[in-house]
């Protein structure tokens, strides 16, 4: 019984095609031979879809997240860089673009004085043990590139890792993952006292 639906079908749709295919013109009309429409016509075939329903206004500040803040309370300054600028994933190396930062922030300490702190924070993905070492690494690397850029100041640089241990944002909202709060965790914090 199938089999006899699907070939009626088929042999329907080919029938179809057929003529379908034979009242079609296989060269397209000249410009000369269209009919003449009369103008209401036209207008009447030509409808509003209406887009203004349709389009709606796209709030991006909460996707987007700095890749580095400045907090001043008054006697300390704390510059935050993203982690994913600094790094690659799961890695300690600085990027290109980070030591170019890194040096640019570089300058402006030149004149401060006490200690910095260099302080690496990690997302909650991944086991505390494996961010704890990674905050650190991060940290050291990013003290050891502002010690390269501050050749001959007096200035103190200490790192220390914290892991996932002090987040700035949730890693999650209720049962479910927060990308942004993960993205906001991993950082690396700079802090000195205002000179």
């Amino acid at each position: 019984m199938r089999r006899t639906l699907l070939l009626t079908a088929v042999v329907l749709a080919a029938v179809l095609g057929a003529a379908v295919l034979g009242a079609v013109p296989a060269v397209p009309a000249a410009a000369g031979d269209a009919p003449d429409v009369p103008d209401a016509n036209l207008a009447a075939s030509v409808r509003d879809i209406g887009t203004a329903e349709s389009v709606r206004d796209i709030d991006l500040s909460k996707a987007v997240i700095p890749l580095e803040t400045e907090q001043d309370d008054g006697e300390q300054v704390t510059v935050r860089m993203s982690a994913d600028v600094l790094f690659d994933f799961g890695k300690a190396t600085l990027t290109d673009a980070a030591e170019r930062r890194i040096a640019d922030l570089a300058k402006r300490l030149r004149d401060v004085g006490g200690t910095v702190e260099v302080s690496g924070h990690t997302d909650s993905v991944g086991s505390d043990g494996y961010n704890l070492d990674l905050s650190k690494r991060r940290a050291e690397a990013v003290k050891a590139e502002l010690l390269r850029a501050l050749r001959g100041s007096s200035l103190r640089v200490e790192a220390r890792g914290y892991g996932e241990t002090k987040p700035v944002a949730p890693n999650r909202n209720g049962s479910e993952d927060s990308p942004e709060g993960r993205a906001k965790n991993r950082r690396v914090d700079i802090t000195y006292e205002k000179g």
